[in-house]
């Protein structure tokens, strides 16, 4: 079956209009339906709760990579408190009625969204009630003060330096190029304010594999590059491959401080990767390294943090008076 979705997707690839049909397969599979909107919701009151510790969010200008097809993110970014969301995607992929239903699943889910956050519910209604009332995309996006910019890159997001007080991503980061993440860190460190975080939730394991029945959620580790390359890195289904460890070494190469806030290992896939036969793309590397099937990542700039001090610092320095 997960053979016929590759397939599937790299003739969509092919085609013009590959993308329509592409969201037409999802909506007959189910991709988009309420009990999936509310468990990605509840996914991101979580990690938005760990990016909460940062004191970045509340009131402070964000920039979401990936907008998606329902706009979720951005949505949740604004309910816990962003001002203003500026959202970025390589194509306009969100749909009035997915953006729509995913208001409605926000709502249906305050109570549990309210306690992850450590917010009051009331609060949360507050904020939601705008939205609920918003009967086109634009003015939905306009009252969560979300930019929507698709066609669009969050490598090049044009915004001023130091002008934002948070880049996040969900899901992501796995599906650019390997370039295309130093391209994010590097832009990520120019735009954030000092003292500013970038947080990105990465999924590591097989999109195309993990949720089938006996196949390990590190299957897709065992092909040689040119397999993966010519099937599966497309306009459709791009799937970089990269292991958290690799992450964390371009995050670094590029400036940033890394803290893995969480990662999740499943023994089911430390004890298929025993007998597999690893492609020697990944040789050097732990069962451990090659398991990580998720991780949620904190970066910082330091060089950053200590501009905000010397400016304090020259800010606090007695003016001399003027020579006579």
């Amino acid at each position: 079956m997960w053979r016929m979705k590759v397939l599937v997707q790299f003739l969509l690839a092919l085609l013009p209009g590959g993308e329509r049909i592409n969201y037409l397969l999802q909506r007959l599979k189910g991709s988009h339906r309420p009990s999936r909107m509310a468990r990605r919701i509840l996914e991101m009151a979580d990690e938005l709760a760990l990016v909460a510790e940062s004191g970045r969010l509340g009131g402070g200008h964000v920039v979401e990579i990936g907008t998606g097809w329902d706009g979720i993110g951005a949505m949740m970014l604004y309910l816990l408190g962003a001002r203003k969301v500026s959202t970025y995607d390589h194509v306009r992929h969100v749909r009035y009625k997915l953006a729509r239903r995913a208001v409605e699943q926000i709502g249906a889910n305050l109570p549990k969204i309210a306690a992850a956050a450590s917010m009051a519910e009331e609060t949360l209604a507050q904020r939601l009630r705008p939205l609920k009332e918003a009967g086109d995309l634009e003015t939905l996006f306009q009252r969560a003060g979300i930019d929507y910019v698709a066609p669009g890159d969050g490598a090049r997001t044009g915004l001023p330096a130091g002008s934002v007080d948070l880049v996040y991503s969900h899901a992501v980061l796995e599906h650019v190029y390997e370039k295309a993440v130093g391209e994010l860190t590097v832009e990520a460190r120019r735009v954030l304010a000092p003292g500013g975080v970038a947080f990105h939730l990465i999924g590591l394991g097989d999109h195309y594999a993990s949720d089938r029945r006996g196949v390990s959620g590190v299957n897709f580790l065992k092909y040689r590059p040119w397999v993966w390359n010519l099937w599966v890195k497309n306009r459709i289904s791009y799937h970089n491959r990269l292991r958290e460890k690799q992450f964390i070494e371009i995050f670094q190469a590029h400036g940033a401080t890394v803290r893995v806030a969480r990662h999740l290992i499943r023994p089911k896939d430390l004890e298929a990767l025993k007998t597999m036969d690893v492609d020697p793309t990944f040789a050097g590397m732990t069962r451990e390294e090659l398991a990580v099937f998720n991780t949620a990542v904190v970066l910082s700039f330091p060089e950053a943090a200590e501009q905000e001090k010397t400016q304090e610092t020259d800010r606090r320095q007695p003016v001399d008076p003027p020579c006579e």
